[in-house]
């Protein structure tokens, strides 16, 4: 295995970052009050995303070991959609009757399955592929990471319908936690080899503040399930 670019080793060390933001929500859940298991569920898919972020950049960013790169790719990306999938599954039990869950669940299912399948056709390398939102030679979104984004943004809208349910004090880490995740979308604009003049790896900083995005995820859950008023926890943690 050759010795990775800047660009590269940048990439992957941060990508620590994400394995580190599933790891510890879920130890700080056991630590500090264990939230549903829908939560649970959705940190350990951080995790196993983070595993694939490294695997993509250590292994498959230059000169692919284990595999080649587009499969390294399609499951970075694959996985954070899953992500998404799982927080959609989640908010939905937050705040959701069993009526609108019967039909939304199935249709978050699908949107994961479709967004998955789309990736993955787009990363063949048998598939032509150009980015679905061009931004010329700074980069752009190919369909799997549009597809992800609109996954997220699609997340946020489901709490936003419900936010007078949500305490004053979470709404306002709900609203960090999506700063955070616009910020990253503005550095994930950028191609995965995008530094800028002299050490502003832009890839590498989006894998650190998409982390951050994790962890005010998990606080802002927290203060939900474990520092609201007992009647408002009560019903946030049902199903």
């Amino acid at each position: 295995m050759e010795t990775l670019p800047n660009f590269g080793l940048a990439n992957t060390v941060t990508g620590f970052a994400t394995l580190f933001s599933g790891c510890l929500p879920l130890a700080l859940s056991y630590l500090m009050g264990k939230q549903p298991g829908r939560w649970m569920f959705v940190y350990w898919m951080i995790l196993v995303t983070g595993i694939f972020t490294i695997t993509l950049h250590g292994f498959g960013e230059t000169n692919p070991v284990l595999g080649a790169r587009w499969f390294w790719a399609f499951l970075d990306t694959g996985s954070n959609i899953v992500v998404t999938w799982a927080v959609g599954l989640a908010v939905l039990g937050d705040y959701y009757d069993a009526k609108t869950r019967r039909w939304a669940a199935p249709l978050c299912t699908l949107l994961m399955i479709v967004g998955v399948a789309w990736h993955f056709y787009d990363r063949l390398p048998s598939t032509e592929r150009a980015y679905l939102v061009p931004l010329g030679d700074w980069g752009g979104f190919y369909p799997g990471e549009t597809w992800l984004i609109v996954f997220a943004w699609s997340n946020i809208a489901l709490f936003v319908a419900k936010r007078e349910q949500i305490p004053k004090n979470a709404v306002r880490l709900l609203l960090l936690t999506a700063a955070l995740f616009f910020a990253g979308m503005l550095l994930a604009t950028a191609s995965n080899d995008k530094i800028i003049y002299p050490f502003i790896p832009l890839h590498a900083l989006w894998h650190l503040v998409s982390a951050y995005g994790f962890m005010t995820l998990w606080a802002f859950n927290h203060v939900r399930f474990h520092q609201q008023p007992a009647e408002m926890r009560g019903m946030a943690t049902a199903g």
